[in-house]
């Protein structure tokens, strides 16, 4: 298999995601699914930009800790990437990722043996939104031209860059297509900008201005890093830069980097000069989109129009939302959002397209062909006409998707789907099935093998329905998938599955209605309906443990679980020296809400079995950092985030030295979890 990589940008989490962060994450996820379906071997990197001024100054306003606040929206954005189905392999949090941190310092020293980090005392014109310094003929009316606010003059000694050094090899690189910058227009702008003369840039801050948040120079712990110097490194370290050699050399460079129009200087001109200087290749294609409007308006606060993509995910599916981003928004340029074009296009192209081609073909066969595909007898003219054509639709499909034009593609795949509906009635089985029953099997054979491919050509736009296609079909079809499009590979005397429509019809005004209905009922239950299947435990490694400078009783760990490490406080100082845990492996209850303890946060909750005045840890030797421990006989659907009131409902129990919630044994990987010294008694 050929590697394809690629990424998302890496959002600010100083607020929760919105419709814009939906957009470039469904782009992104349509690429690296057709990739797949070509039988590339995909890594999509994603995650969380946490190491800003304005996740410090968001904090502040809400009188949080910065981590904290870190911490709870970058919950939001692994979950919108998980309920719109973005196929990531890796989600990096930049403040909670020891291998980003140790990767982007790497970089900062790359750059400064090849002499292109100074120092100097520097005075300019910063916004914060932007976290970046603009020179003043930059301004709009004195105005930041992304977030018309005026900057604030910043004066401090900081470490700069030497862009400058790179103006002429990143020109270039733009203009012999080794950078391509996709549409034309954003190419044009970044080579206007660079005609312009480029001028070195800042790439740290006063520890102080950071108040004390971010990744430190290496060799000058009064500094931090830039954010963007941090960030942007995110798509090295996200494929093992400075920690997984090996699998860094396999899947740099990035095949394509999808970002939104406001960033592009970032990501066509600083991250092309620092891999320069770091002796890194660059990436191949910098894929740039629009903004979203909600219903004719730009989103903001004071407006009240800024859109949850979770929620509406949640109240129309993802399929359908997904549908509307991609087929209404253009890839390139700015586009609209709105609840009614989302119901509007579920329900004509969604429902009365591909939902009745594949119902009325699977019923057809179900009642007429005892639930398997016919088998053909000779094609007509007709049908090798029509056949002819959907293979010419499928090649420019590829052709579209392979030049990123994907609202494009999704335009020709339902026209694919179109196609095939139109064939279905033109031969009208239903009549022919009464007189020619070889020539109803004939047509249905070619619209089986029709809905098999349309199950395909959906699948990045649409995985939830594909799979439901391929379930009906009795199906499966691996990563190389996209080369059985226009091949009658589904033979006859083929099982299908049970036939049931893949798209509901959508009513606004009910959804609305049920949603309101579902808040109110859901949040007098949550508590009621809590149980351990809502908890998650996993298995982590002590790699330090100290006594809590405020607190006798409690000791500070850092724990090392799946995705990265841990900081702890537990109230076991009294029964285990802080030497005594290292090495260890424990259960963590790792969705349990952050709370500070005299002074400091804790991540998580590990768990003892106390019996009176005994306490023993519940090790776990012997198992894997990142095992799930989950009821031997059940399945587990962890929430986000737990309360403390709500894990102290539970009833966990060690009996006879096994572990037990609510009456069951609880497991990893099968084995199941035992005490040594208390026996008997609470777990907590």
């Amino acid at each position: 298999m050929s590697k394809y990589y690629l990424t998302t940008a890496i959002p600010y989490v100083n607020a929760a995601p919105h419709i814009g962060h939906a957009l470039e994450f469904v782009q992104a996820d349509v690429i690296a699914r057709y990739r797949r379906a070509r039988g590339d071997d995909v890594r999509l990197t994603t995650g969380a930009d946490e190491n800003s001024l304005k996740n410090v100054q968001a904090a502040e306003a809400k009188g949080i800790a910065t981590a904290v606040l870190c911490e709870e929206n970058a919950v939001l954005f692994r979950k919108m990437a998980d309920v719109l189905g973005l196929s990531y392999t890796n989600f990096v949090r930049t403040s909670a990722s020891p291998e980003h941190r140790r990767g982007v310092q790497q970089i900062w020293e790359l750059c400064n043996k090849s002499g292109d980090i100074y120092k100097k005392n520097y005075k300019g014109l910063y916004c914060v939104g932007c976290e970046a310094f603009y020179e003043e003929h930059e301004l709009v009316d004195g105005l930041c031209p992304e977030h018309k606010r005026a900057p604030e003059v910043v004066e401090e000694e900081n470490y700069f860059f030497r862009l400058s050094k790179y103006q002429k090899r990143i020109e270039e690189m733009i203009t012999s297509g080794q950078l391509r910058i996709i549409p034309e227009s954003r190419m044009k702008e970044v080579l206007q900008f660079i005609h312009s003369g480029l001028k070195d840039f800042s790439i740290s801050r006063s520890m102080k201005r950071a108040r004390g948040w971010g990744i430190p120079v290496p060799g000058d712990p009064s500094q931090v890093m830039y954010v963007w110097f941090d960030a942007l490194g995110t798509y090295i370290t996200g494929v093992g830069y400075g920690s997984d050699q090996e699998t860094f050399n396999k899947y740099w460079p990035a095949d394509v980097h999808v970002i939104g129009k406001g960033i592009l200087r970032f990501h066509a001109l600083y991250w092309p000069a620092m891999l320069l200087s770091a002796g890194i290749a660059l990436p191949k294609n910098i894929l740039v989109h629009g903004y979203i409007t909600v219903e004719g308006q730009k989103m903001s606060k004071s407006l009240g129009n800024i859109v949850d993509p979770i929620g509406i995910a949640e109240r129309f599916g993802s399929d359908a939302l997904r549908y509307c981003l991609l087929s209404e928004v253009s890839t390139f340029d700015d586009g609209d959002f709105s609840e009614r074009v989302l119901v509007e296009k579920n329900n004509n192209e969604l429902v009365a397209n591909v939902g009745n081609l594949v119902n009325r073909t699977m019923v057809f066969i179900k009642n007429n062909f005892d639930g398997k595909v016919p088998a053909p007898a000779r094609l007509t003219q007709s049908d090798e006409q029509f056949i002819s054509k959907q293979r010419e639709t499928f090649e420019h499909i590829t052709e579209l998707l392979d030049q990123f034009r994907l609202k494009d593609a999704i335009s020709e795949v339902m026209e694919y789907s179109s196609n095939a509906n139109k064939y279905f009635q033109e031969n009208q089985p239903w009549k022919v099935i009464k007189s020619e029953r070889e020539r109803a099997g004939t047509v249905l054979y070619i619209l089986a093998n029709q809905v098999k491919d349309i199950g395909i050509l959906i699948g990045p736009y649409l995985p939830s329905a594909s799979t439901e296609i391929f379930r009906q079909l009795n199906i499966a079809l691996g990563n190389n998938r996209w080369q059985d499009v226009a091949v009658f590979s589904l033979p006859a005397g083929h099982v299908l599955s049970d036939a049931r429509p893949i798209f509901r019809k959508m009513d606004i005004t009910e959804i609305r209605a049920a949603a309101e209905s579902r808040h109110t009922v859901e949040a007098a239950q949550q508590m009621h309906d809590f149980g351990i299947e809502n908890v998650d435990l996993e298995v982590g490694e002590i790699v330090s443990a100290e006594r809590h400078p405020n607190a006798d009783k409690l000791l500070v760990e850092r724990v090392r679980v799946g995705d990265g490490e841990r900081q702890i406080v537990s109230g076991i100082a009294r029964y285990y020296k802080p030497e005594e845990l290292i090495g260890r492996k424990i259960i963590l209850v790792k969705n349990l809400k952050p709370a500070v303890l005299r002074g400091i946060k804790s991540e998580g909750m590990l768990l003892a079995a106390v019996s009176g005045n005994d306490v023993e840890v519940i090790f776990c030797e012997g198992c894997r950092v990142g095992d799930k421990v989950a009821p031997k006989d059940g399945r587990c659907s962890y929430r986000e985030q737990i309360t403390i009131d709500e894990f102290a409902t539970l009833n966990l129990e060690v009996k006879d030295g096994r572990f037990l919630a609510d009456g069951r044994e609880m497991t990893v990987d099968g084995k199941a979890v035992r005490t040594h010294r208390v026996l008997s008694g609470r777990v907590g």
